[in-house]
C-alpha cells in the first residue's frame, strides 16, 4: 500500500481547502437565512437605497420543525450478543449509554448542521478527568474541517480521514515540543479576509494559532499530525499508529458521520435540506420588502394650486384640527387641493408570493400537523407519522440513528483502551447489582441499536396508553407484579420512589403475613377485601398493592 507522505497530505488538504472555498458562498447564505439574518448584506441582492428590509422566519421555522420532530429525549442504545458472545454486553450497554445521556446536546447540534449544510460529524476527543468515564467527550464538527475520502463509495471504505482545526500556540508547543512554529490568528470559514498585519492580538501568544490537520491513514493504520506552520509543511509534526480497535482489531477512528441526505452518484457528498427551499426563501424575503417599502410609501400626500391658499390657512390645515373651517376665494375648490393618487399594489404579487409558498411547501416533506397546522388526519394516520412508520421524516431518524450506534461503538473502543492503560478494575452498579468492570468487558463486536429510535413526544404517548392498556393482559400472562410496576414507573417517568416505596411495603406485608401465620391467625376482613380487587385495565392501584 502507497505511504502517505507529508507531500500526499498537503495535496489531499488543498484539494478538500479548494472544494470547500467554492461552496462557502452557498453555505454563508443557508446560514444567515436560518439565523433571520438575511439582508446582512443589502448590497450583495441590489436593494440599493431601500429604506427597510423584511425577514422571514420560514428557514428557521423549516429546519427547527425537522429538529422537533427528530427529538430525542434520552438518546441510547440496546447491545445484543456477538457472533462470538465475548466480552459483557450488560455492562457495555450500561457505560455506552451513560455516556450518550450526556451527549444530547452534542447530538442534536450535529443534526442541526446536518440539515443546513451537506452533512456534519461528531468528533470524540479525550479530556482531564479523574473519573475514568468522564475522560472522552464529544463536540459537534461542520463539514469543512473534515477531510474525506470523496473517491469512497462508503463511509468504511475511506482510505483517510483528517480533522482540520486550529490550535493554540501554547497547546501546540505542549503537544508537539517547542518548535519553530510560524504562528497565524485563528481564521473563521465564514470570515471574508484576513490581514494578520492588521490584527494586534496576532502578536500576543494567547491569540496566536497553528493550523493542524489530524490524519488518519486507514491503510497503513498510521495517525499523522501535520501543519502548514512548521517546517512548510514538509514534516510531521508526529506520527504513530492508530491507537483504537474493535474487537476484530481493525482500526476505529473518533470521527463519526452524520448524513441525512446524500448525492447518488458521490455518496460522500451530502445534500443541505435547506438548498431545496432556499429560492423560494429568497423570494419570500424579497417580496415582503417590497411590501413593506410599498406600504411606507402609501403615505397621504396632497396637490395645492399654487396661491390658492396663504400661508395661515396652510398651516390651519395643517394642524389637523377637528372640524376646522377654512375659507378660500377661489370658485372652484376642487382646483385647490387635489390628492395625489397612489399607484395600487398589483395582484399579481400577491398571487405570484402564494405561489412561492406552495413551492416552499412542496420542498417541505414533513407533516402537516408538524408545523402546528390543523389536518383532517385520523388518529391511525397521525399515530402512523409521529412513530416514523411510512414518512421521510423515519429515513431521516434512521441516519441519526446509525450515528447514535456508532458513537456507542466507538465510545466503548477507546474506553477499553483507557482502561488497559489505567489497569483500574472499577465498579459500576446495574439494576443494582455490583460489577467489575475489565477491558475484555467491552472486546467484542456486539450488535447496537439505536432505543429512542421512533420515539417523538405523540408516539411516545401512544405507548405509553398502550401500555397502561395491557397491563392486565401482561398479569394474566404470568409477568410478575415487580416488573410490571417497574416499567410502568419508567414510562410514565414517575420517581424512583414509587417502586422503591412498594418493595418496602411489600416486604412488610410478608413479614406481617409471617408473623400471623405463626400465630395462627386468619386474615382480617381487610385483607380479603384487598384480595378481592376485580382486575382491569384501569386500575393500577390493585398492581401496586399487589406488589
Amino acid at each position: 500500500m502507497s505511504k502517505m507522505t507529508p507531500q500526499i497530505l498537503k495535496m489531499t488538504v488543498d484539494v478538500h481547502e479548494k472544494y470547500w472555498r467554492e461552496q462557502r458562498k452557498h453555505l454563508y447564505n443557508y446560514k444567515q437565512a436560518y439565523e433571520t439574518d438575511f439582508w446582512e448584506d443589502s448590497e450583495t441582492y441590489g436593494l440599493g437605497d431601500y429604506g427597510i428590509t423584511i425577514q422571514t422566519a420560514d428557514a428557521y421555522g423549516y429546519i427547527e420543525s425537522y429538529i422537533a420532530s427528530l427529538f430525542s429525549r434520552n438518546p441510547g442504545v440496546v447491545f445484543k450478543d456477538g457472533l462470538r458472545k465475548r466480552g459483557n454486553k450488560d455492562i457495555a450497554e450500561h457505560l455506552a449509554n451513560d455516556f450518550l445521556v450526556r451527549q444530547r446536546t452534542v447530538i442534536e447540534n450535529a443534526s442541526r448542521m446536518a440539515l443546513i449544510y451537506p452533512m456534519a460529524f461528531a468528533k470524540l476527543m479525550p479530556r482531564q478527568s479523574d473519573d475514568i468515564y468522564r475522560r472522552v467527550d464529544m463536540f459537534a464538527i461542520p463539514p469543512w474541517e473534515v477531510v474525506v475520502d470523496r473517491q469512497a463509495r462508503r463511509w468504511q471504505d475511506c482510505r483517510y480521514v483528517g480533522h482540520k482545526y486550529f490550535l493554540p500556540l501554547d497547546e501546540a508547543k505542549e503537544l508537539f515540543g517547542n518548535k519553530q512554529y510560524e504562528p497565524q490568528r485563528k481564521e473563521e470559514y465564514f470570515e471574508r479576509e484576513y490581514n494578520n498585519q492588521e490584527d494586534p492580538s496576532v502578536d500576543t501568544e494567547m491569540f496566536q494559532f497553528i493550523e493542524v490537520v489530524e490524519m488518519y491513514d486507514l491503510q497503513n493504520n498510521m495517525m499523522h499530525f501535520w501543519s502548514p506552520n512548521w517546517q512548510h509543511g514538509d514534516k510531521y509534526l508526529m506520527s504513530s499508529e492508530i491507537p483504537f480497535e474493535n474487537a476484530s482489531r481493525e482500526a476505529v477512528i473518533p470521527i463519526v458521520p452524520l448524513y441525512f441526505n446524500r448525492i447518488p452518484d458521490n455518496p460522500l457528498d451530502g445534500y443541505s435540506a435547506m438548498k431545496r427551499i432556499y429560492d423560494q426563501i429568497y423570494e419570500s424575503n424579497l417580496i415582503r420588502t417590497f411590501q413593506a417599502n410599498a406600504v411606507r410609501k402609501a403615505s397621504r400626500q396632497y396637490l395645492i394650486r399654487k396661491g390658492a391658499l396663504d400661508e395661515e390657512q396652510m398651516a390651519q390645515i395643517a394642524s389637523g384640527v377637528d372640524g376646522l373651517f377654512v375659507e378660500v376665494d377661489d370658485e372652484n375648490i376642487n382646483n385647490c387641493v387635489v390628492p395625489l393618487p397612489q399607484n395600487q399594489t398589483p395582484p399579481e404579487l400577491e398571487q405570484y408570493y402564494r405561489q412561492v409558498q406552495m413551492d416552499k411547501d412542496k420542498g417541505n416533506i414533513l407533516a402537516p400537523f408538524t408545523r402546528g397546522e390543523a389536518t383532517r388526519s385520523t388518529a391511525t394516520e397521525i399515530a402512523a407519522l409521529a412513530s416514523y412508520s411510512s414518512n421521510e421524516i423515519g429515513r431521516l431518524a434512521r441516519e441519526r440513528d446509525m450515528m447514535i450506534e456508532q458513537l456507542a461503538t466507538t465510545y466503548i473502543s477507546i474506553l477499553s483502551l483507557y482502561l488497559e492503560e489505567s489497569g483500574e478494575k472499577d465498579v459500576v452498579y446495574i439494576d443494582g447489582v455490583p460489577e467489575v468492570v475489565i477491558p475484555t468487558d467491552l472486546k467484542e463486536n456486539w450488535v447496537c441499536y439505536a432505543q429512542d429510535q421512533a420515539m417523538t413526544p405523540i408516539s411516545e404517548s401512544i405507548r405509553k396508553r398502550e401500555y397502561i392498556q395491557s397491563i392486565p393482559v401482561l398479569q394474566q400472562l404470568g409477568v410478575p407484579p415487580d416488573t410490571l410496576l417497574k416499567e410502568l414507573v419508567r414510562a410514565l417517568g414517575l420517581p424512583e420512589a414509587f417502586f422503591e416505596e412498594a418493595q418496602k411495603a411489600k416486604e412488610a406485608a410478608t413479614k406481617a403475613a409471617a408473623q400471623q401465620a405463626s400465630q395462627a391467625v386468619p386474615p382480617d376482613a381487610a385483607s380479603l377485601a384487598q384480595e378481592s380487587i376485580p382486575m382491569g385495565p384501569n386500575n393500577l392501584q390493585s398492581i401496586i398493592k399487589s406488589v
